[in-house]
């Protein structure tokens, strides 16, 4: 598994020592500082996280960006030949768009929870990660998403019990950037963005502080895993060892996906997926 999470300060006194040019004046060259910082995480995310920065203005102090971009293998990948190139996934009740629809009969740990009218299916990496995919009946997310806390996760961790499912998984990429500022804030992270911030271990100068804080994720989910390429193909299961009944679960309407670090059960991603086609 590979998770990259960088976090990249870019204050007035290294752009103006970068372009010679004196401290009140840096910003002036606000695209050129842009230009520095995303070509920054486009080369530590391998182009896949470009233009995270957008449209800065003149005044501008001192920017926070983090980033992050989730690599990693399915435990069990998936035959790209037993890929739906074209499935039906229902955005809503009048919306079905077609997508790319990966299909597996494999053990997994799964659960379903009648208090809460969803499906839970664990997914393993070959890494020390899991993926979590949470299907609600429909009408029923909002209920859901309302009840998801750190003890909902513990009590779906002590009752998934592993058994075979004929799985459907959409192909997809999602990405999501924010603009952290008034989060933090409230999150109790308020000094930071005064104007009597102290930031010694950047500079003794007085009037630095956080004018952004940008956050940007990409997620991609595939045959092999999060991160692109084919999948080689593995020989097939002998049937008789599947049981005749088994269950089915197909990820074909709006879903929640979280992925886990396994040992401590810590949310490395949280998202829902309403429609594949759109990043």
């Amino acid at each position: 598994m590979c998770l990259d999470m960088s976090l990249v300060f870019s204050e007035e006194r290294d752009y103006c020592s970068l372009l010679n040019t004196p401290s009140n004046t840096c910003f002036s060259f606000i695209n050129q500082a842009q230009h520095e910082i995303n070509s920054y995480v486009e080369k530590q995310t391998k182009g896949k996280i470009v233009g995270l920065i957008q449209g800065l203005k003149l005044n501008i102090i001192m920017i926070l960006v983090n980033y992050i971009h989730f690599r990693a293998q399915w435990a069990n990948p998936f035959r790209v030949s037993k890929t739906e190139e074209s499935s039906n996934f229902s955005v809503d009740k009048s919306t079905t768009v077609q997508v790319p629809m990966m299909h597996q009969l494999e053990q997994y740990y799964h659960y379903v929870d009648m208090e809460l009218n969803c499906t839970v299916l664990q997914m393993d990496y070959s890494a020390n990660a899991l993926a979590l995919f949470v299907l609600p009946k429909e009408g029923h997310m909002e209920w859901v998403e309302a009840a998801m806390s750190s003890k909902t996760l513990k009590k779906w961790n002590h009752l998934l019990q592993k058994g075979w499912v004929e799985l459907f998984v959409p192909k997809f990429s999602i990405s999501a950037t924010y603009d952290l500022g008034s989060t933090l804030q409230k999150m109790g992270m308020r000094d930071a963005f005064a104007e009597s911030a102290d930031f010694p271990g950047i500079t003794e100068d007085n009037g630095l502080k956080l004018s952004y804080a940008f956050h940007k994720a990409v997620l991609h989910i595939g045959e092999e895993g999060t991160k692109e390429g084919a999948s080689p193909e593995v020989g097939s299961l002998d049937q008789q060892e599947v049981p005749p009944l088994h269950s089915v679960i197909r990820l074909d309407r709006t879903f929640l996906l979280m992925i886990l670090e396994k040992r401590t059960r810590s949310v490395l991603f949280l998202g829902k997926l309403v429609n594949p086609t759109k990043q």
